[in-house]
């Protein structure tokens, strides 16, 4: 049996340069020892300090105003079945009387707050409401028990 004995230079220069190649390296010779081998892989941050936004910039976000609140008033829409185990449940369903005032929701004898983000959460025994508000839509599900109902919700503004 033959073996090859690569000479270690010659493989350090075959590893430095398939890396070089083949993925975002760099090879700095120190004139000491074997040298420095640095790796970056694509889409990882660099692990020394990060340069300051370019001037105007800083602090933008902070002026980017808060998304509009829902319109008050009422929204009317439709349910339409996401889960009907019993085959019970009709589908589409027309949602009307579901009434936005402020940060204030009432649909039936559901009562909810609307949060900072949108998210509205109304529960009525074993009934639940939820979703958000995008803009002036809302976008949810009504859940509930005996018959074990699941509808996505979907309403826009009507009136007042």
């Amino acid at each position: 049996m033959i073996k090859h004995i690569v000479p270690d230079a010659i493989r350090a220069a075959l590893c430095v340069g398939v890396c070089l190649i083949g993925t975002g390296c760099t090879y700095r010779l120190t004139g000491e020892g074997p040298g420095e081998l640095t790796f970056s892989a694509p889409g990882v941050l660099p692990s020394g300090p990060l340069e300051p936004p370019p001037i105007g910039l800083a602090g933008a976000a902070s002026t980017i105003p808060p998304a509009p609140a829902p319109r008050t008033g009422l929204y009317a829409g439709v349910g339409r079945i996401l889960s009907n185990p019993g085959g019970l449940c009709g589908d589409p369903i027309r949602v009307t009387n579901f009434r936005v005032n402020g940060n204030n929701v009432s649909f039936g004898a559901f009562q909810g707050t609307i949060q900072p983000s949108g998210a509205l959460t109304m529960q009525l025994g074993p009934r639940y409401v939820y979703g958000q508000f995008i803009d002036t839509h809302f976008e949810g599900r009504f859940v509930q028990p005996q018959p074990s109902c699941t509808y996505a919700l979907s309403l826009e503004p009507v009136g007042n």
